[in-house]
């Protein structure tokens, strides 16, 4: 399991949002916020800035942009890609390899396939997005 903790100079602090306890994990400077509850895997990237939502689960290998927004109980699979500034809807699932371009925005319960791939910009108001061809 990812621990930001064991990063040297970072220091953490909570407070309440929403009524869930968060951390802010900070280097003086960047700064990334987690909900309690959320789950982070192994040798994921998250972004400074990001923001990581109650029972939200990332997967290994997964990478969080920069000031991304990741809803409660969303779950983005190893190996997926989510941009900068983009957001990610509460309960949406996010498939294996699945790459969000920057600024694209996922609704609540949307769900989008394995290795499926969402332009910069673009908006999945929910339903579902099939897995890539091949």
């Amino acid at each position: 399991m990812w621990k930001i903790e064991t990063i040297k100079g970072w220091k953490s602090e909570s407070f309440p949002r929403c009524g869930f306890k968060w951390t802010r994990y900070s280097n003086g400077t960047e700064w990334i916020d987690v909900a309690d509850g959320a789950s982070i895997g192994y040798r994921a990237s998250i972004g400074y800035g990001a923001s990581i939502g109650y029972g939200a689960s990332i997967g290994d290998w997964a990478s969080i942009g920069r000031g991304a927004s990741i809803g409660d109980g969303a779950s983005i699979g190893d190996w997926a890609s989510i941009g900068d500034r983009a957001s990610i809807g509460d309960g949406a699932s996010i498939g294996y390899g699945a790459s969000i371009g920057d600024r694209a925005s996922i609704g609540d319960w949307a769900s989008i396939g394995y290795r499926a791939s969402i332009a910069n910009g673009e908006s999945i108001a929910g339903g579902q997005i099939p897995p890539a061809p091949g």
